[in-house]
């Protein structure tokens, strides 16, 4: 065995967030598993003592895990790393300090936090991880993994001519991306579909066709409160190649074309997905939040233990 420096990272959490890291190294001559050990071992005395960096941007708990789970976690320490030495292949030890003490749930490899590692629980099987399968050589697939948890779904439904039951899945594919895009706020739902979406074409605003989901998702019809009380339009779809229209005096829902409706919406999905490349900041929330959504596609695997 030769002499390596080896590191210790600290991820300094207060108030709810981190805005700064700290950072110690040693110069050792042990096998992998004894430097684990001896890293470990030095975390109560040398954090505080450790050498202070900024981070480049603020991060909640969350967003850290968010973090590791896309493999970008040692990206932030590359001021340390300039200070102290740059390695090829550095080995490390990252830990949470939490209000001046360490918080460590699990211990994992330096390998992204992916997999089974992620959604298993003890005597209940595990979800499949859909950055499993939607990263690729530093690629995030986002537009892929919504076609795949929605849109073969909602054209199945199209083809069928469940023409209602896939309206009702738009609207929750949209609620889906203005939470990941905004969270839990009012406003996120217009929010999304003014800044991705196109539906001057359809003639309708997205302020309707908010109506139009909170009517169809809740009571399966198109009568939502404001539009009862006059505040908003009604709109209904259709399908069919010939424009519809519809008198505005006659009190009829305003009409507009449910396939059309579908591809606006796999259009702002298109735009929306090209977001992440200019910020890719975002993917972080992303991750935070799309991990608390459910999916076909991620059916829990159960493993059953007969008696005898």
């Amino acid at each position: 065995m030769a002499v390596e420096r080896i590191f210790n990272f600290y991820i300094f959490f207060g108030d709810g967030s981190a805005t700064e890291y700290g950072a110690d190294f040693y110069e050792v001559e042990l096998s992998d598993e004894e430097k684990i050990t001896f890293l470990r071992s030095r975390i109560d005395q040398d954090h505080s003592k450790s050498v202070r960096f900024a981070l480049s941007r603020t991060f909640t708990p969350e967003e850290w895990r968010s973090a590791a789970r896309l493999g970008t976690e040692l990206a932030y320490f590359e001021e340390a790393f300039l200070q102290f030495g740059n390695p090829w292949d550095p080995f490390f030890c990252i830990t949470p300090i939490v209000d001046g003490k360490q918080s460590i749930d699990l211990v994992v490899g330096p390998e992204p936090f992916r997999g089974d590692i992620v959604t298993k629980q003890p005597g209940r099987g595990t979800i499949p991880d859909y950055l499993v399968h939607y990263v690729s050589e530093n690629t995030f697939r986002i537009v892929d993994l919504i076609h795949d948890d929605y849109f073969i779904a909602i054209r199945l439904l199209f083809n069928a001519k469940l023409y209602v039951s896939c309206s009702k899945l738009i609207m929750s594919c949209i609620d889906t991306l203005s939470y990941v895009e905004f969270g839990d706020r009012t406003g996120n739902f217009c929010d999304w579909v003014d800044g991705y979406t196109d539906l001057s074409t359809l003639g309708i605003s997205a302020n309707e066709l908010w109506e139009f989901r909170n009517s169809v998702l809740h009571m399966t019809n198109l009568s939502s409160r404001k539009v009862v009380s006059g505040k908003v339009s009604s709109i209904m779809p259709y399908v069919g190649g010939q424009k519809l229209s519809v008198n505005i005096n006659s009190g009829a829902p305003k009409p507009f074309n449910l396939f059309e409706l579908i591809e606006a919406l796999a259009n702002g999905i298109g735009r929306w997905g090209e977001s992440y490349n200019t910020d890719p900041n975002k993917t972080l929330k992303f991750i935070e939040r799309y991990d608390t959504t459910i999916s076909d596609g991620r059916l829990a695997q159960f493993q059953v233990n007969s008696q005898k």
